[in-house]
Parts: structure tokens; sequence; C-alpha cells
């Protein structure tokens, strides 16, 4: 009996070192390949921040009475803020946003009715209400959009100087429209930076002095961005 199972444990044990010598003449098995998960950035929010940058302004002074149309143009610092919400649909992102920017677009140019005159404008700020259509590239913290809207445009002061009359300088609130673009960056899940470019037209409108006289903006701008998001 003793011997019997002598036999089987030695039996045993031979196959336990069998089995793990095979084992280990086996190759190791390659690691599972995972693909990295893409970094998902959230739009979707309402934000506020501040924009500064450059307005390039060109007014077309038409006096009818003398005959006389030229145009005057100047460029100006230009910085305010801008409130607005997003909401994001998978890579595609809508949304609202509405501006105030302070700039001051000044200058003058001769009427050519005497020696002399001259007709000088004073622009003073923009503002705008516009809706934004944006790209999110996915896994990637950037948002290309297009904007547009309607805009206002305030004529701060508008005059003949020195003028053969003596006139009083008058100001307004023109209407029109923008349309740009724009680009930003998650810099962190609510810190967004960017830079947008709009193209701006305001309509004609008419002051009367001795005579009528018709004034229009347009303005090209470019505006470096920082705004906070709320998710």
């Amino acid at each position: 009996m003793r011997i019997k199972v002598a036999s089987l444990l030695a039996a045993a044990i031979s196959f336990g070192a069998a089995q793990a010598v095979s084992a280990a003449d086996m190759p190791a098995k390659a690691p599972v390949y995972k693909a990295p998960i893409a970094v998902a950035y959230n739009w979707t929010g309402c934000y506020v921040g501040a924009n500064v940058g450059g307005v390039w302004g060109r007014s077309n002074i038409n006096i009818p009475a003398y005959p006389a149309n030229f145009d005057i143009n100047d460029a100006s610092f230009l910085g305010g803020g801008q409130i607005g919400c997003n909401y994001q649909m998978s890579q595609f992102v809508v949304g609202v946003e509405g501006n105030w920017d302070w700039m001051d677009v000044t200058g003058s140019a001769l009427t050519g009715a005497a020696a002399a005159e001259r007709y000088s404008v004073r622009w003073d700020w923009d503002v705008s209400i516009r809706g934004r259509l944006g790209y999110a590239p996915a896994g990637t913290p950037w948002l290309l959009y297009i904007t547009g809207g309607p805009a206002w445009a305030k004529l701060g002061s508008a005059n003949f100087i020195p003028g053969a009359v003596v006139t009083t300088a008058q100001s307004g609130t023109h209407n029109g429209w923008t349309i740009g673009a724009g680009a930003e960056y998650q810099w962190t899940p609510n810190w967004i930076v960017g830079i947008e470019y709009r193209y701006s037209a305001y309509q004609s409108k008419r002051y009367v002095y001795a005579g009528p006289v018709d004034v229009d903006l347009k303005t090209n701008a470019v505006t470096a961005r920082l705004s906070y998001l709320f998710h």
C-alpha cells in the first residue's frame, strides 16, 4: 500500500513539473491595446468676457448742395465686452452673443466748397447682437465659427470746421449689420481665449446744417477675446 501511494505521489509531482515546464516554454501573451480616449470639450453654457483690438473705419460724406462726395478714413483702438450663450450638438455649436465696444474713429476732410472748409466725424461706440454657428473638431479644444446680425454705431460728433456758416455739431445712432468669423481655444474647462474678425456696415443718415449732409460708416475690426464659460 505504501509503495502504491508513493508511486502516485511521484507521478503527480512529475506531471505537475511537466506542466510547469510546458507553460514556461509558451510565448507570453501580448498586452491588449486600448485606444486612447478622446478628451471631450464642452462648449455648452453661457459666458461673459472682454475684448481688445483695432478698428479701421471709412465714412462717406455726401453734400448734395455743393455737390461734394468724399470719404473720411481713420483707425482706432477698440475695446469692450461680450456676453453670450452656446449650445453644443455633437461637433456643432450654435449660440447668440451681444457686445459693446468703445472706439474713437475720428477724422476730417476738405469739402471742396472753400479752401479751408472741412467736415469732421467722430464715432464713439458700436453694439451688435449676433447669432453664432461653430464647429468643434472632436478631441480638440478648438471652436471655429461664423457670426452675424444687426449692429448699431454712435456718431458722437459731426460738423463743418470752420465752415463759411457757423454750425452746431450733431450726433446720432446709425443702424446696420455685421458679419465675421473667429476661432476660440478652451484653455481650461471655463476659460476661453480667441480671436475674431468682423466687417460692419452702417446706414447712411441725413444731418441738416445750412443744408443736408448724408453720412455713413463701414468698418473692419480685429479683436482678441477672453471669456469665462459657465457650464
